[in-house]
């Protein structure tokens, strides 16, 4: 793989920018890849390429070829919704990088401004509107699963560091783990993003642009759903005096998503959806990819939580809320 300095010189020599004044900065892109601003003057764009090993304490390799189904994916959407993602200016499969617009202006990130307190339904909706949309007219459609056949890579990025290294660490959950692991390696109903995530969505008040789509993989679409209520759930742990807005957060973004799907029925995406959310829950607290921002005590918040919920087989994202928003300020009150 090219170095930094090989990279930008590559793109000089293909004309992509310019060699005067070059300022480069480099953008935070997570664990799993190298995002960089290149910036000469004239024009501003962004280059991604995947990293082989992956930026956290345990060791995580995933094969870097995702970087194409990222491509893949933003084409895809890009077709059916320009605006929902950013657009590709440079793409090259052989050296496992491209190039994209710059999402700025009065763009910021979705997670930033949850982690500031700012709550806006209307994001919410709008997530869910686009989510839908690409679930709905992906479901079933064979040319879209042989161009996503990622299982692979979604078990290395996923399902392994989630489901199943989590479930080597509570090994009285491991049957709940195991089959999750198992369902969703069996599932081929539609195109999934696979990292659907509040820092993965730029937003702005007229326009919401969803990015960091390397593990899109054909398959169960209860996955993109409970990735993302996961977030509100956690970061309600985090800011107890704004749980019930961001449970709103989820709610509104269930009802705006079942609104644009027809291959599932509201209850059974709803039942799927709480199971799944339970395990990523704790995956998030003792899996390979755990959030930077909870302390132990609130670590075992969530720990117990889980245990006591999970044999309860929830039915409704209603039902599950409250019992979280409770629990959390039961634990406020002690």
């Amino acid at each position: 793989m090219m170095n930094q300095k090989e990279l930008v010189e590559y793109l000089q020599t293909q004309r992509i920018i310019s060699s005067r004044n070059l300022k480069i900065t480099p953008l935070n892109g997570g664990v799993s890849c190298e995002i960089l601003l290149l910036d000469d003057g004239k024009k501003r764009i962004v280059v991604k390429r995947a990293l082989q090993k992956l930026k956290v304490k345990e060791d995580w390799f995933a094969d870097i070829g995702r970087n194409h189904t990222e491509q893949k994916y933003l084409k895809y959407v890009g077709d059916l919704l320009p605006e929902a993602v950013p657009k590709i200016l440079h793409q090259d499969e052989e050296r496992h990088f491209f190039c994209m617009e710059m999402i700025e202006g009065d763009f910021s990130n979705w997670k930033k401004e949850l982690m500031e307190g700012k709550i806006n339904t209307e994001y919410a909706r709008e997530a869910g509107r686009i989510l839908g949309l690409i679930h709905n007219t992906s479901f079933d459609q064979k040319k879209v699963a042989a161009q996503f056949d990622t299982l692979q890579n979604f078990h290395e990025l996923r399902i392994d560091p989630y489901l199943l290294s989590t479930a080597q660490k509570h090994p009285q959950l491991l049957s709940y783990f195991s089959e999750e692991a198992l369902r969703l390696s069996n599932t081929k109903k539609c195109l999934v993003h696979g990292d659907f995530s509040p820092k993965n969505i730029m937003v702005s008040p007229h326009r919401i642009v969803v990015l960091d789509c390397e593990v899109a993989w054909y398959g169960d679409p209860i996955f993109d759903l409970a990735f993302l209520i996961n977030h509100f759930m956690l970061k309600a742990l985090l800011m107890p005096e704004q749980s019930q807005p961001l449970m709103l957060l989820a709610e509104q973004f269930f009802q705006t998503y079942q609104s644009k799907v027809t291959f599932a029925s509201k209850e059974r995406l709803e039942e799927q959806t709480v199971h799944l959310l339970l395990l990523l829950m704790l995956a998030r607290v003792d899996g390979k990819s755990p959030v930077e921002y909870l302390q132990e005590e609130q670590q075992d918040i969530v720990r117990n939580f889980v245990y006591k919920t999970l044999p309860k087989k929830i039915k409704t994202l209603d039902v599950f809320s409250n019992l979280w928003v409770n629990s959390i300020q039961l634990e406020n009150e002690y």
